[in-house]
C-alpha cells in the first residue's frame, strides 16, 4: 500500500540481519556520495589504491580478517592487475558473511577460494567455514604477506553486532596481537582508525543509493563514539541502526604496533579512503 492509499511510513529499529543485508548500500553511499572526496567510482578508486599497495609490496598471499560483506576482498580477488593473488577472508559475524558468500557467488567466485586453510573441508556451510574470531586466527595454517583489518574494525571489537558497552584499549591491543601473528616476518599489516579522538559532531545528508536513501550521523561522547544510520526503503519505511565504538585513534594503533615489533607505523591518508580515517601499513620485523 502506498502513502497515497493512506498508509503512514514508519521508523523502526532494525535487526542485525536487516543491517547486514543493507550494509552494501551504505558502502555505496560512503564511496559515491557528494560528501565523499571521491565521486562516482569511489569504490573502484579505493580498490585501485589498495591493489597498488599490494603490488608495491609484492604481496601474493593476503588475509582480510575483518571481511564483513566482502569489500574489498571480493574485488581484489578478481582485480586483473593482481593476477595470481591468493586472498582469504574471515569475520566473526555470520550475518555479514552470508552476504559475502552471496556476493562472491554473484561474481562467479567459489567461496572455497576465499576460505583460509584450516584443515577442514567446507562441507555444506560455506559461511561457517569463514567464521573466525580474532583470537581464533591461530587455527589458520601458515602466515600471510599482507593482512587487512580495515573499516575501523578494531574500534568495534566485540560490539559490531550491537550493544552499548565498548571494548577497552587493553583488549584491543590484545586483539591486534592476535591479528599480528598471521603476518609473516617482513610482511605487512594494513589497519585504519579515525585521525582524532575529539571528532566534531558530523551529519551527512541523505544519499540515494539504488532505491534506498541513507542518512548517517556520528557523534563523540565522553567514553565512546556513537554511530547512527537510517535506511529509507522503497516502501517509505525507515530502518534505524546504531553502533557504539571505542574512542580509538590511528595514533593509538601506531603505538600498539610499535610494541608488537612492527616498523613503518606512521599513519597516512590512503587515496580514496574516507578523509576522517588514517591508515597504517606496518612491516613486521624479522
Amino acid at each position: 500500500m502506498t502513502r497515497a492509499e493512506g498508509r503512514c511510513p514508519t521508523v523502526s529499529w532494525g535487526s542485525h540481519g536487516e543491517f547486514a543485508q543493507l550494509y552494501e548500500n551504505f558502502l555505496d553511499a560512503v564511496y559515491q556520495s557528494p560528501s565523499s572526496p571521491v565521486t562516482g567510482s569511489g569504490r573502484w578508486k579505493l580498490i585501485h589504491s589498495i591493489a597498488t599497495e599490494l603490488r608495491t609490496r609484492r604481496a601474493r598471499r593476503v588475509l582480510d580478517c575483518a571481511a564483513g560483506t566482502g569489500f574489498p576482498a571480493i574485488d581484489l580477488a578478481i582485480e586483473p592487475s593482481l593476477r595470481g593473488l591468493e586472498i582469504h577472508c574471515s569475520d566473526a559475524d555470520l550475518e555479514m558473511l552470508g552476504v559475502l558468500t552471496a556476493r562472491a557467488k554473484a561474481r562467479g567466485i567459489e567461496v572455497g577460494r576465499l576460505t583460509p586453510p584450516q584443515g577442514t573441508s567446507l562441507g555444506d556451510d560455506a559461511v561457517a567455514a569463514l567464521r573466525l574470531e580474532w583470537e581464533e586466527l591461530h587455527e589458520i595454517h601458515g602466515t600471510y604477506d599482507y593482512v587487512l583489518c580495515r573499516g575501523n574494525s578494531l574500534a568495534y571489537a566485540n560490539t559490531w553486532g550491537g550493544g552499548r558497552d565498548v571494548t577497552s584499549a587493553d583488549s584491543i591491543r590484545w586483539y591486534l596481537g592476535c591479528i599480528a601473528t598471521k603476518v609473516r616476518p617482513g610482511g605487512h599489516l594494513h589497519v585504519d582508525a579515525p585521525w582524532r579522538l575529539d571528532l566534531p559532531r558530523e551529519t551527512y545528508r541523505p544519499v540515494a543509493t539504488g532505491a534506498v536513501s541513507i542518512w548517517e550521523q556520528v557523534t563523540t561522547e565522553s567514553d565512546c563514539r556513537h554511530w547512527r544510520v537510517d535506511f529509507k526503503l522503497p516502501s517509505d519505511d525507515t530502518l534505524r541502526f546504531e553502533r557504539f565504538s571505542t574512542l580509538l585513534t590511528i595514533h593509538d594503533v601506531a603505538a600498539m604496533l610499535d610494541d608488537l615489533d612492527f616498523d613503518e607505523t606512521e599513519p597516512f591518508q590512503l587515496s580514496a579512503e574516507r578523509p576522517g580515517f588514517g591508515v597504517i601499513i606496518a612491516q613486521k620485523r624479522g
